[in-house]
């Protein structure tokens, strides 16, 4: 809904701007959005792999693939950032079994192996189960599975290295070239003094390569509202574009010929940038965005750069239409478009009369006019703001051209063996700088707001407000504010119900937690947990953290598990390891086994009568498997909350 609601905004804002160069007709409108709608769901179809023959899963559609090993043939497409337990790769497959097939999928490698970091290009064979993603088990989680199915990666193989088969053999692309390009540079990096945090903060935001920053230092620059600055998109090839176009700027004077040769220089530039720093999507998409900006900026037309805009968001989701999906896409064009669109309508509010304070102005209009129009994605994604945003902002992105202009100074000196340790040092000294200023940013907690709740709902109405406002504002009449009476006043209602409905919320929840039995009572926007063990502030993070930011609620109390609950007109028993069970004249609706309870559940059904049996994370698989079977014959409802997921009572 959210996504449509913003589709519809963009293609308003351009049929908007389009009748004031072309005459429009609603029905050719209505025609042209009707085509669209229907080439949208071809390409999805098109870009589907699986719609293919040579998708692997049409050649093993005859065998469970799921159970038994297979040989499989790949080669490493991607590095991803490590999790807790695991390094991650994406590879694709070229053989399974015998048979020639296609896809991707995702690599997972324990951490505490000794095997070395994987290289892109590398070929491997192993003989292996495919096991399907699984989907957040807990409400409110991240779904990682609904994440990668997104990018057509429906499967994963978990291998220890002795199960890699090094077929010694190059896997040739654009992604290996890249790859060796930034192995070199990397290695010539580390003959110098850079310490492992400042090489960590180069490897972002100069070749793309996030995963060997620590999750305090992340923490750090998403707390100070500078994320962004780690991650190679919009905001470095937009710099690099305005980089270049100072430097190509004689250029000017050669009329025509001059024009055709800095914009071929320009885009040649923007991607080998682009090739080095890794080709992500994210890159890509800034690349291709900031190629037709570049375009658009010398034809020397406004609309040319709105109209640059929509053609590289059709030209990217014509080859990978489920972009539209992604996260880091929306955030990126958003940003683009909020500062071509707002930025120069905050200008003219204050007009400073010295260069310095101009030049701080318009970087401080810049990045209110991005956050303005990213604000109610971040909300609704991030669940967080940092309000000196504009601090670390102000304090680094005026800096950050001439950190990055350094920085690819550097890296090139560095890879022909000819970097002077003085620009080594400037340089290593700048990022250090960077990083005492966020940190400092990121240390002010009290300015960040963090577990905002905010539904879609909320965001569809917050936009229109901003919409809405920016419209009025800009062909500025008394009588126009009138318009924001409807939008801000649904606003408001649809804040006022949200809180109603969440203050009125109730439910008991078995939640799915390993090894610790995990209940839960909401009522009254307070969560209430029953535990059979303690719960580190980690777990319980990761089990409550988005569910009661979801829930708007708050976390009351842990207390001991006990054995019978009395929900509502329900009852709910827990049956633990004691496997005491046997009570006069008791029965409950609902059984809870827990930590693997030595039972005969046939006795229990048919001396307790229960409606519903659950068996949490705490108890042994193979224990699991002889009470489903027990509870088919029985005619017994019986929810695994390993393969289901929590169970929840409202």
């Amino acid at each position: 809904m959210a996504l449509l609601f913003g589709i519809f905004c963009v293609l308003s804002f351009f049929w908007y701007y389009s009748k004031k160069i072309f005459y429009i007709t609603y029905s050719f409108a209505m025609i042209m959005i009707a085509f669209f709608l229907v080439f949208g769901i071809a390409l999805v179809q098109i870009h589907n792999p699986k719609n293919y023959s040579n998708h692997y899963s049409t050649h093993m559609h005859q065998k469970t693939y799921t159970e038994s090993d297979i040989g499989i043939r790949f080669y490493i497409k991607e590095r991803l950032k490590p999790s807790s337990y695991y390094t991650n790769y994406i590879v694709s497959i070229k053989f399974i079994d015998t048979t020639a097939a296609k896809g991707n999928l995702l690599l997972q490698i324990p951490r505490d192996s000794t095997l070395t970091v994987l290289d892109i290009g590398n070929t491997y064979t192993t003989f292996t189960t495919l096991k399907t993603i699984p989907k957040p088990l807990n409400p409110d989680q991240f779904n990682y599975a609904k994440y990668l199915n997104n990018q057509y990666i429906f499967d994963k193989i978990t291998l220890q290295p002795h199960q890699l088969i090094n077929n010694h053999k190059i896997e040739h692309s654009i992604s290996y070239l890249a790859d060796q390009i930034r192995k070199h540079i990397r290695s010539k990096l580390l003959s110098y003094n850079f310490t492992s945090k400042e090489l960590s903060i180069i490897n972002a935001l100069l070749l793309g390569q996030r995963q060997n920053i620590s999750q305090e230092t992340f923490n750090e620059y998403r707390d100070a509202g500078a994320i962004h600055i780690l991650a190679v998109s919009g905001l470095h090839v937009g710099i690099l574009l305005l980089i270049l176009n100072l430097i190509l700027k004689p250029l000017d004077n050669f009329r025509k010929k001059g024009v055709i040769i800095k914009l071929i220089l320009t885009i040649t530039a923007l991607w080998s940038f682009a090739v080095i720093a890794g080709l992500s999507p994210s890159v890509l998409r800034a690349a291709t965005m900031f190629s037709f900006l570049a375009i658009g900026m010398q034809i020397r037309s406004k609309v040319s750069i709105y109209n640059s805009l929509f053609i590289s968001i059709f030209i990217l989701t014509c080859f990978s239409p489920l972009l539209l999906f992604s996260v880091g896409f929306q955030l990126s064009y958003l940003a683009v478009f909020s500062i071509v669109w707002i930025q120069p309508l905050l200008v003219r509010i204050y007009r400073p009369r010295f260069y310095i304070s101009r030049k701080l102005w318009e970087t401080f209009t810049v990045t209110i006019a991005a956050q303005l129009g990213l604000l109610p994605l971040t909300l609704f994604y991030f669940h967080q703001f940092p309000i000196l945003f504009f601090v670390s902002n102000l304090m680094i992105i005026p800096f950050l051209g001439g950190i990055l202009g350094l920085g690819i100074v550097t890296i090139l000196l560095a890879a022909i063996d000819m970097l002077p340790k003085i620009i080594a040092t400037v340089f290593g000294l700048s990022i250090n700088t960077m990083n005492l200023i966020v940190s400092w940013v990121a240390q002010q907690e009290a300015f960040v707001i963090k577990n905002i709740s905010f539904s879609s709902n909320l965001l569809i109405t917050l936009y229109l407000v901003i919409v809405v406002s920016i419209i009025v504002f800009h062909n500025y009449n008394r009588s126009k504010l009138y318009w924001l009476v409807a939008p801000t006043l649904l606003l408001s209602l649809v804040f006022i119900y949200e809180e109603h409905i969440s203050q009125h919320s109730e439910e008991f929840i078995i939640f799915h937690n390993y090894h610790n039995t995990t209940l839960g009572v909401l009522q009254n926007k307070q969560l209430q947990v029953y535990s059979k063990d303690s719960i580190s502030t980690k777990t319980q993070n990761f089990l409550f953290g988005n569910y009661l930011i979801e829930n708007r609620a708050t976390l009351d109390t842990t207390i001991q598990l006990r054995n019978i609950y009395q929900y509502k007109k329900q009852t709910i028993l827990v049956i633990d390891s004691s496997s005491i069970y046997s009570l006069k004249k008791f029965y409950p609706d609902i059984i809870l086994l827990s930590n693997s309870p030595k039972i005969h559940l046939d006795r229990v059904i048919d001396s307790l009568h229960p409606k519903q049996i659950v068996a949490d994370a705490s108890n042994y698989k193979r224990h699991m498997d002889q009470w489903e079977i027990s509870c088919e014959k029985r005619e017994v409802p019986f929810h695994r909350i390993d393969k289901k997921g929590a169970f929840i009572i409202k």
